[in-house]
Parts: structure tokens; C-alpha cells; sequence
């Protein structure tokens, strides 16, 4: 069995995303330091690459990502796990603060 390089934290994180002049919007129900697992309507073929926006309080954060798998729910492709290809230090501490909360559980 593999192991993953980092630990993966549950979240609800509203993320969002272009595909073809149409913004989609999903939720990250796992994040780590190197990528992302996402939920949505729209999943984009594995090997794309686009960039992810994390809404904030008054501004957005955006990270380029790349989609390593696509998984189907029911018959529909509804999840994808994608690669941070350049994490930025504000999204490595939001990372780090959904750690200290699940400790605080």
C-alpha cells in the first residue's frame, strides 16, 4: 500500500474554477499541502491544468493546479483530485490552520 507524502484534513472549501468561458464552483472536502480533493459538476479530463480560486473574506486566492484523477458517484464524474503545482504560502497556512482546528476536536 503507498502512502500519501502529506496528510490529508477534511474540509468544506468553496472553490472555483473556468471551464469554457462558464465559471464552475465545487467544494474541497480534503486538502493538504500538495493537493486537493474536489467535488463538483463539472470535472475536467485528468492531465488539465487551470487555476483554482479559493474565495476569501475580501479577495480570492489563486493556485495553478493540474487534475490527476477523475472519479464517477452514480454514474457521473463528480470528483477530482488535482496536484498544486505552485502552493502559496497564504494556502499553506490555511492548510496549517485546518490542522490546529482538527486537533481542537
Amino acid at each position: 500500500m503507498t502512502r500519501r507524502a502529506c496528510e490529508r484534513i477534511p474540509s468544506s472549501l468553496v472553490v472555483k474554477f473556468h471551464q469554457d468561458n462558464s465559471v464552475c464552483y465545487g467544494i474541497a472536502t480534503d486538502i493538504s499541502e500538495k493537493g486537493m480533493c474536489i467535488r463538483s459538476g463539472i470535472c475536467l479530463p485528468c492531465d488539465s491544468k487551470f487555476n483554482l480560486q479559493i474565495p476569501l473574506k475580501n479577495s480570492h486566492l489563486e493556485i495553478p493546479v493540474k487534475v490527476r484523477r477523475v472519479e464517477k458517484t452514480d454514474g457521473f464524474y463528480d470528483t477530482m483530485g488535482v496536484e498544486l503545482l505552485k502552493p502559496t504560502k497564504k494556502y499553506l497556512k490555511i492548510v496549517n490552520s485546518f490542522k490546529i482546528a482538527l486537533k481542537t476536536v
